[in-house]
């Protein structure tokens, strides 16, 4: 049996809470329902500061959060019979001084009757991402639209359909393929695969040849001559794409505006005919 230790020391437990309360990196702030503030620590006074005018303290919070947002402080006086947060479910981020500045959230809490906690926190770097991250969402859309208008563009050059052209990339991009193996890459079934290298075949483009490590079955490759059709036709898609995304790095650590780049390479190679039709520019176009 392990021998008791000594009582804690009520001082020392009530200083380490204290230290506690005032070294949190997030805001506390305690306020009655008519906004006189009973508690705030540093760290609310650092956030929240930049909204205080000259001279005045940090004693009655309805001006401040109304300078913030108009109508704020009312979140503070809802459902005065209920406690834990006040309006979940709902976000609110405003902007420290509201004409430019570091991005709070504000969270509303009550505790006691006429004691509401609000809990402020930095959240301009989780601003930011969020932003960035719809920034790449919409250049990622662009990537994919002008990546399918070039493929139909290519499929309209070529004479052949959006499948024929996705088989013709995973050629020109890993040489002769089985069947099965193409129609994994494409994410054709075998059966489809066979139709759509049947009318490649019709077409002069590819020819079906033995496979050396497997008599069993066969291979399907660029037929002789077709090469020099289709290669400069998806130049761009197979290998381009990746020296466009490399160059633009080169200049812009951005990942949005890599993706920029490589979206205006495709539309710049994808030229409009006769307004129908856009083309892959082919080097003898100029």
């Amino acid at each position: 049996m392990t021998a008791a230790g000594p009582p804690p020391d009520a001082a020392a437990e009530l200083e380490d809470l204290l230290q506690f309360f005032y070294q949190c990196p997030v805001g506390l702030v305690g306020a009655h329902d008519d906004g006189r503030v009973r508690r705030v620590n540093p760290a609310a006074v650092r956030m929240l500061a930049p909204v205080l005018r000259p001279g005045e303290d940090l004693d009655r919070l309805h001006p401040v959060l109304d300078r913030l947002a108009p109508g704020l402080s009312a979140m503070l006086t809802t459902r005065p019979d209920r406690l834990g947060p006040l309006h979940p479910g709902t976000r609110v981020v405003v902007t420290v001084p509201p004409d430019g500045g570091p991005q709070v959230e504000l969270r509303f809490v009550r505790v006691a009757a006429d004691h509401v906690m609000v809990v402020t926190a930095d959240v301009t770097v989780e601003q930011r991402l969020a932003r960035r991250t719809l920034k790449l969402a919409a250049r990622l859309r662009d990537v994919i639209a002008a990546t399918e208008a070039y493929r139909e563009a290519a499929a309209e050059v070529l004479g052949v359909g959006a499948s024929g052209v996705g088989v013709l990339e995973e050629l020109v991009l890993r040489g002769p393929r089985t069947p099965s193996a193409i129609a994994r890459r494409v994410g054709l079934s075998s059966s489809s695969v066979t139709a759509v290298v049947d009318q490649l075949e019709s077409a002069g483009l590819v020819e079906r040849v033995a496979n050396p490590a497997d008599r069993r079955s066969t291979l399907v490759t660029l037929a002789p001559g077709a090469s020099d059709r289709v290669r400069p036709v998806l130049d761009l898609l197979v290998s381009g794409i990746d020296r466009v995304a490399e160059g633009a790095s080169a200049h812009a650590q951005d990942v949005a505006a890599t993706l920029e780049a490589v979206t205006s390479a495709l539309r710049s190679r994808t030229a409009v005919r006769g307004g129908q039709v856009p083309r892959p520019v082919r080097p003898t176009d100029g």
